[in-house]
């Protein structure tokens, strides 16, 4: 039912449970206790995602309420603190259309929930709009398509401050391949919210001649962030990131779909490679900017380099190479984070597209960037690096891989306590933009002695004591791997554990664990 006292029938139903994700209208009205925003905080009834609050209390997850004064206040009763030293970020509550009436299990990369719950739960969120340094839109601009006018318009109109700043400081998430340059739908918001924060996965410096649209990043305005690189089948093997350089048999390794026709490439030992063609047919040359064809054909029957479209011990293999290559794919990929976090040094091959909190975070000092004209010297540039060298980026890139982890949110994979995962790292980073503003990113660490610690790791000399994050996976019967217990997240679906991983066990999100502060 609809209408203002809930009196009228819901016109053409099933369609719009369709709009929202649902396979039958019974799903999309049916209750799912766990699978909404932080369960509702104990504090309402979840249908399709959608808390229905308990009376005194509103909001997305039911965790608003007000006070005796009739002001608003968040988690009352439950022992909430705000974080100390922000950033102080307001969420717009907006109507559950745009935000939670959605079957999330349809999304393949729902992080705007998980942004959302993690500001909440971090103690990152404030109530007084006037008194935020940021704003933040619940919602995933990839998604959106025609609403996204709708919801601009909706903050606009019923909020002052996106008016008031001309929309700085507010931060639009869209986790597309191409970021905000996705599409014309797209192109056409990003173009109207020109002082707004896009976060998201794809950044280039300038324009790149093969690389899609020009523009699409903004240093020191839009953030890149890793994509989450959780994927099933993490736990095939032991995990042991602290392999010493000299332990690492594999030179350079990548396994993985090489051409855009989506075949096997050609044999290496009956094509007459560089100057033959990779791929089997051209379709798409232009996946991957070429490069892991280019890689392939240049590099596939060198000694010491495993060069595949596929692996069956692909966990094993990165926790055995020295580098490990890190290209895009259709959009900008995951593969830097994923190789990093076994210990692989990263190795990027795409001109002008920057990686993951770059230039925030020094690249440099844990990856080797090659330049696609240089991708026929790859093996000198590579043997060029000494044990010593390769060893200090080795311990560079065991801090800078916890940057790129989601590990608060989904879990860690080496008994992880958070300190320096990726939501703190985009905390850390907005921390620093509203403390320094006009600061060119890349500046940060010289500017501010806080986030050169914690960019290399150096915030404590001890782990906080007894915080030690679940273990991501699902793989049933390789429990025994894992150094903690398997996160219990499949009864909340891809909404999660309320709060995020690290939330695991504790009383309500506002007792979550706060190692980074």
């Amino acid at each position: 039912m609809t209408g203002p006292a809930c009196g009228e029938p819901v016109p053409a139903l099933a369609r719009a449970c369709k709009h929202y994700g649902f396979f039958s209208v019974e799903e999309c009205v049916a209750e799912t206790p766990l699978r909404c925003l932080n369960a509702c905080n104990g504090r309402g009834k979840c249908y399709g995602g959608w808390c229905h609050c308990q009376e005194g209390y509103y909001g997305a997850d039911c965790s608003l309420s007000l006070d005796e004064q009739g002001r608003p206040q968040q988690l009352a009763g439950m022992g909430y603190m705000p974080a100390p030293g922000g950033p102080r970020i307001y969420i717009y509550e907006l109507p559950p259309r745009f935000t939670t009436h959605k079957n999330l299990d349809k999304f393949d990369r729902p992080l705007y929930a998980h942004l959302w719950k993690r500001i909440i739960s971090s103690g990152h969120r404030v109530l007084d709009g006037a008194a935020a340094d940021y704003y933040y839109l619940p919602v995933d601009f990839r998604y959106l398509f025609s609403e996204a006018a709708q919801v601009l318009a909706y903050v606009a109109d019923t909020w002052p401050w996106w008016n008031a700043t001309g929309g700085a400081r507010h931060l639009l998430l869209s986790t597309s391949d191409l970021g905000g340059c996705e599409g014309k739908q797209l192109m056409r918001i990003r173009n109207a919210t020109a002082a707004a924060v896009w976060v998201t996965p794809w950044g280039l410096t300038r324009k790149h001649p093969r690389v899609w649209w020009p523009g699409c990043h903004r240093p020191g305005l839009d953030l890149v962030i890793p994509i989450p690189a959780q994927t099933p089948h993490m736990l095939q093997t032991p995990l042991n990131p602290k392999v010493t350089p000299m332990e690492r048999n594999i030179t350079f390794y990548f396994a993985g779909k090489i051409c855009g026709d989506n075949k096997d490439p050609r044999d290496p030992a009956t094509s007459d490679f560089p100057s033959g063609p990779v791929c089997q047919t051209p379709v798409n040359p232009l996946y991957s900017a070429g490069m892991r064809q280019a890689v392939y054909g240049h590099h596939a029957r060198r000694p010491g380099y495993v060069i595949v479209p596929r692996s069956r011990s692909y966990v094993a293999d990165m926790s055995s190479a020295r580098f490990c290559l890190a290209p895009t794919g259709g959009g900008h990929g995951k593969r830097q984070v994923l190789v990093a976090r076994f210990g692989c040094v990263p190795v990027p091959i795409t001109d002008h597209v920057l990686q993951p909190y770059e230039p925030e975070l020094d690249w440099a000092a844990f990856s080797v960037p090659v330049a696609e004209a240089d991708v026929p010297r790859l093996h000198h540039i590579l043997a060029a690096i000494n044990h010593t060298a390769l060893a200090r980026m080795q311990k560079a890139v065991a801090c800078a891989s916890k940057h790129l982890w989601w590990s608060t949110m989904w879990g860690g994979l080496f008994g992880d306590d958070g300190r320096y995962d990726a939501f703190a790292t985009l905390m850390e980073i907005l921390r620093v933009r509203a403390a320094h503003p006009g600061t060119p990113p890349e500046r940060y660490r010289l500017v501010d002695e806080r986030f050169r610690r914690f960019a290399d790791c150096e915030l404590d000399d001890e782990p906080p004591a007894g915080v030690r994050l679940c273990t991501y996976g699902y793989d049933r019967g390789l429990e025994r791997l894992a150094p903690t217990p398997y996160c219990g997240w499949r009864e909340y679906g891809k909404w999660g554990i309320p709060g995020g991983a690290i939330c695991e066990g504790a009383e309500n999100i506002a007792r979550c664990p706060r190692p980074w502060q």
